[in-house]
C-alpha cells in the first residue's frame, strides 16, 4: 500500500534544475589531480563517473554543496556492483544511456560553462538479456513469483500466471474497474464530489490523509491520486462511495474486499492478522465489523511481513484489469518503470509492501500492438525491490528492442 520508488538516483543541482536533494556540504577540500574543462563533453563526463578514484574536480561547487563526494562514490559503487563495469554511453545529450556489463541506466546530465557536472539524473537500471533469460532469473528468485507477458492478448511468456499472489496496491486496478463500470452505467460521474470523511482516512502513501475533514474532492481527482501516487485515502473514499460489493464483483476471490485502512489495522496486530488468515468469508466480515472503530496504527507498527492480510490476484487477472481500464485518464500521469521507453501509451500500477512486490504495465508500441507485462513476488522475508525492478525494466527493454 506504499508507493514503490522507481528512481534509482536523483541528483539535481544548479544548471536550471534547482537542488532537490538536501545534503550537508562536504567538509574540507579534497586534493584532486586534473580538472574539468569547457571542452568536456557530457559523454566524457559520464565515462569519468566510473574512473577510480572518482575525481571531485568533475563536479561543480554547487553540486558538491548538495551532495558530498562520499555519497556520490557510494552510489557509483552500488551501480557497478549491481550492473558491472562501465562499457560505454550512447544517445544525445542531455538524455543518455549508460551501458554497464549487465544493465543499462538512463541518464540526464548538464555541464556548467567550465565543463563541470552541474546537474545529473540517473534512472532505474534495466537488466540486459533476452526475455527467456530475464524470465528465468525472475522465476529463480526466493519465495514465489509469477510472470505474464502478452502481445495483442496472446500469451508470449508465462510463469505461474494463473496463481494468485499478494499484489499490494495493484489491487487498486479492481477499484478503478468498478469505478469505470459505475460511470458507464450512470450511477456515478467523474465530476461528482466526495467530502473527505475521517472514517475513511488512511495512512500514506498519498496526500489526502493530510487534508482537512470535509474537503471536497471530485471522483476524477480521487481516481487520479489512487493510480498515480497510490493514495490510500483516495482509494478508501472510492471503495466507500462505490460500495464494497461493487469492487468484489471485479475480484470475487477478495471477499470481503479490504480497504487500506482495514488492512493497516489488521497487519499491525499479530492476533488480528492471524484471525484474518484463518477465517472464512463470514468470519472475516465479523472481524471487519469488530475493528470498525479502531484507530490507525503507527507506521512503525507495519514493518512486519504479514502477507496473509492482502489482496490476492493472478497475473492473468491483472492483465485483464489493465486491458479494461488502460484508456482511462489516471494512467496518463505516471508511466512507472516504462518511463523513457518508446511506447505510445502506458498504463501502469504496482504494489509494494514488506514481503510483497508487483509491477503491472500495459504498453503500446509504435505499430499499435499492446503488450501486458505483469510480475509479482512474495516471500516471508523483506524483498530486494531494486533487483526485481531492474529485471522488470529489462523485460520492457527487451520487448521494445524486439518490437
Amino acid at each position: 500500500m506504499r508507493r514503490a520508488t522507481f528512481i534509482f538516483w536523483l541528483v539535481l543541482a544548479g544548471a536550471g534544475f534547482g537542488p532537490v536533494l538536501r545534503a550537508e556540504a562536504a567538509s574540507g577540500t579534497a586534493a584532486v589531480v586534473g580538472s574539468a574543462s569547457a571542452t568536456m563533453t557530457p559523454e566524457a563526463a559520464i565515462a569519468r563517473l566510473f574512473e577510480q578514484p572518482l575525481n571531485a574536480a568533475l563536479f561543480s561547487a554547487d553540486f558538491l554543496a548538495a551532495i558530498p563526494m562520499a555519497e556520490i562514490e557510494r552510489l557509483v559503487a552500488e551501480m557497478r556492483a549491481a550492473g558491472g563495469d562501465f562499457t560505454g554511453v550512447r544517445g544525445t545529450a542531455p538524455d543518455l544511456t549508460i551501458d554497464l556489463e549487465r544493465s543499462t541506466v538512463p541518464a540526464r546530465i548538464v555541464l556548467d560553462a567550465e565543463g563541470r557536472v552541474a546537474g545529473l539524473w540517473l534512472g532505474a537500471p534495466a537488466a540486459k538479456g533476452g526475455l527467456d533469460a530475464l524470465a528465468a532469473e525472475i522465476a529463480a528468485l526466493p519465495g514465489r513469483t509469477s510472470l505474464l507477458v502478452t502481445k495483442g492478448g496472446a500469451v508470449e511468456m508465462a510463469h505461474e500466471a494463473d496463481t494468485p499472489l499478494a499484489v499490494g496496491s495493484a489491487f487498486k486496478l479492481a477499484v478503478l474497474a468498478a469505478l469505470d463500470t459505475a460511470v458507464t452505467e450512470g450511477r456515478l460521474a467523474w465530476a461528482d464530489v466526495v467530502a473527505i470523511d475521517p472514517a475513511q482516512r488512511s495512512l500514506p502513501s498519498g496526500i489526502l490523509q493530510d487534508w482537512p475533514d470535509a474537503s471536497p474532492v471530485t471522483i476524477a481527482t480521487l481516481a487520479n491520486l489512487m493510480i498515480s501516487v497510490s493514495d490510500n485515502t483516495a482509494t478508501d473514499l472510492l471503495i466507500h462511495r462505490l460500495g464494497r460489493e461493487a469492487v468484489e464483483a471485479q475480484s470475487p476471490r477478495n471477499t470481503p474486499f479490504l480497504t487500506t485502512r482495514e488492512a493497516f489495522v489488521l497487519k499491525a496486530d499479530e492476533t488480528l492478522s492471524d484471525q484474518w488468515a484463518s477465517g472464512d468469508a463470514k468470519a472475516r466480515q465479523a472481524l471487519l465489523k469488530l475493528i470498525e472503530g479502531n484507530r490507525l496504527p503507527a507506521v512503525e507498527a507495519l514493518d512486519a511481513v504479514r502477507p496473509a492480510v492482502e489482496w490476492f490476484m493472478s497475473a492473468t487477472e491483472l492483465c485483464g484489469l489493465l486491458e479494461r481500464t488502460a484508456d482511462l485518464p489516471p494512467f496518463r500521469i505516471d508511466p512507472g518503470p516504462a518511463r523513457g521507453g518508446p511506447w505510445t501509451a502506458v498504463a501502469y500500477k504496482g504494489g509494494s509492501e514488506p514481503g510483497v512486490l508487483n509491477f503491472s504495465s500495459r504498453v503500446v508500441d509504435a505499430d499499435g500492438a499492446a503488450h501486458c507485462v505483469v510480475v509479482s513476488w512474495n516471500d516471508d522475508k523483506p524483498l530486494d525491490e531494486g533487483r526485481l525492478l531492474t529485471l522488470y525494466r529489462g523485460l520492457l527493454a527487451a520487448l521494445a528492442e524486439r518490437g
